[in-house]
């Protein structure tokens, strides 16, 4: 299983998010940074939603990964050497 980042992409793009509404209050709102985050609120919180919410259904519904191991007995567990 690769690694794909999503995770910590998301929390990057949260950070991003924050740092605009923190500039726009220290300049007191002379910038257009409100205005920008405003405009990337919903992609920026809807990729967020899909990265943790996909990767905790992932690790409890019974369709693969971990889940999959708990429901089929037969299989063997993670980390074991066939």
């Amino acid at each position: 299983m690769t690694k794909t980042f999503k995770r910590e992409v998301a929390v990057i793009m949260f950070g991003f998010l924050m740092l605009l509404c923190i500039f726009d209050l220290l300049t007191g709102g002379a910038t257009s940074a409100f205005k920008w985050a405003e405009l990337l609120a919903l992609p920026i919180f809807g990729f967020g939603v899909a990265a943790f919410g996909l990767d905790a259904a992932a690790k409890q519904l019974p369709l693969g990964g971990q889940g999959m191991r708990d429901a089929d007995p037969s299989m063997p567990p993670k980390g074991y050497a066939e």
